[in-house]
């Protein structure tokens, strides 16, 4: 009688702890949290996560499966959308697959690497330091085939979907690869045909993309672009300079005109050393195949569009008839916010 007393004991705790390994405890409320794990964070800590958001009621249980199922060597980083009605099997099943929730990473056309970092920081991603850090990685520059000195450039605008705990440097090889696959593998011949190596039409499709806001004009601002640079002309373009300033000067003082620096067009000749935005597709396009204009010159209205001329005198005309709408905008800016 004894010996089926305990055997009878022992097949209760059998099946207790195999209901509480399989099946989600239907008794147990609560809503769903969303757990974030970090790819540093071992099996122990994820545990306790649970436990202090009320997923689980005891941690010991849940680090003995990890252990049993050698779980806690493949747990994965990511965002977990977790409810107290999960078993402990779906809980480490779910963290040992990766499936985690994912979240939206807008970055818009002419985003910096700073600006995409500091978004990142914002969503929990990552840290901008740490970002910044590999964006400038050269052993991550030379995997990806990059030239320069950053990743600046070849952040690809996009909406991507990232999990919460990937690193900087997965991330960072995520858009660079967006971008490949958006330039296609005939790139690098397009860019010779224009006489330029890959990464100064990159360069050259930063410019664009700060300086012409409406996709129509991007082809003629590249054109003027090439024209200057084929005449030996410096660029003089607002978006190098404003680059260093971390500005969006529409004007500049004299003594900004005169900043030393490789990046101030207004001194020195030919492209600035490297990208200073991430372009989006239509600017690329439109280095690829820049309208055939006679300009020389343009200058921003204020709205988005610009004013073109092919002599200084039809320039100096257009720069006196933009300051008035500039001002005339700003005009109307100040009266709309009165209350």
């Amino acid at each position: 009688m004894k010996i089926l007393k305990w055997y009878g004991i022992g097949l209760g705790i059998f099946f207790v702890l195999f209901a509480c390994l399989f099946f989600p405890p239907f008794f147990y409320p609560g809503p769903d949290v969303d757990i974030p794990v970090n790819s540093k964070n071992s099996a122990r800590v994820i545990a306790q996560k649970l436990k202090d958001n009320g997923i689980i009621h005891f941690a010991l249980p849940f680090r003995v499966l990890t252990k049993l199922t050698h779980a806690d060597r493949h747990l994965k980083a990511g965002l977990y959308r977790m409810n107290p009605r999960m078993s402990l099997w779906e809980l480490v099943t779910t963290m040992s697959q990766g499936k985690s929730e994912l979240l939206a990473l807008k970055i818009p056309e002419g985003y910096t690497v700073e600006q995409i970092a500091q978004e990142l920081e914002k969503m929990k991603v990552v840290q901008a330091p740490e970002f910044m850090k590999a964006a400038e990685d050269p052993v991550l520059l030379k995997k990806l085939g990059i030239e320069g000195r950053s990743v600046e450039g070849f952040l690809f605008p996009e909406t991507y979907r990232v999990p919460l705990g990937a690193s900087p440097a997965e991330l960072i090889e995520l858009l660079v690869r967006q971008f490949q696959d958006a330039v296609g593998s005939d790139f690098n011949r397009l860019c010779l045909v224009k006489n330029l190596t890959p990464y100064q039409a990159v360069i050259l499709a930063s410019i664009v993309e700060k300086e012409a806001k409406v996709d129509e004009e991007r082809p003629i601002v590249a054109g003027v672009l090439y024209n200057r640079i084929h005449q030996k002309i410096r660029l003089q373009v607002n978006a190098t300079l404003n680059y260093v300033l971390n500005s969006k000067n529409p004007w500049f003082s004299n003594a900004q005109i005169n900043i030393q620096s490789p990046y101030n067009t207004y001194l020195h000749r030919g492209l600035p050393p490297t990208p200073i935005c991430n372009p989006g597709m239509e600017s690329i396009q439109a280095v690829l195949q820049p309208a055939d204009v006679p300009y020389l010159y343009y200058v921003s209205q204020g709205d988005g569009t610009n004013l073109f001329a092919t002599t200084l005198a039809e320039h100096q005309k257009n720069v006196h008839m933009a300051r008035k709408i500039h001002r005339a905008l700003r005009r109307q800016q100040a009266a709309n916010q009165k209350p």
